[in-house]
């Protein structure tokens, strides 16, 4: 379940983020539309690790 909130909180920060650079074209606006997007990526990157984590076969729960 946590896999699937980071996954989708992911993909909405890259999809709006992107969106935003795209609008906001070669302005002060844009750097910060970049670190959404950057974030978003990282959060989406990080729903696939735990996903993986925990549906790995040799994964143990300590």
């Amino acid at each position: 379940m946590r896999a699937l909130i980071y996954l989708i909180l992911g993909a909405i920060l890259l999809a709006v983020g992107i969106w935003w650079i795209l609008s906001a074209g070669f302005s002060v606006m844009a750097i910060v539309a970049m670190l959404l997007t950057a974030t978003g990526g990282a959060v989406f990157v990080a729903g696939i690790a735990v996903a993986l984590d925990m549906f790995a076969p040799t994964s143990k729960k300590i």
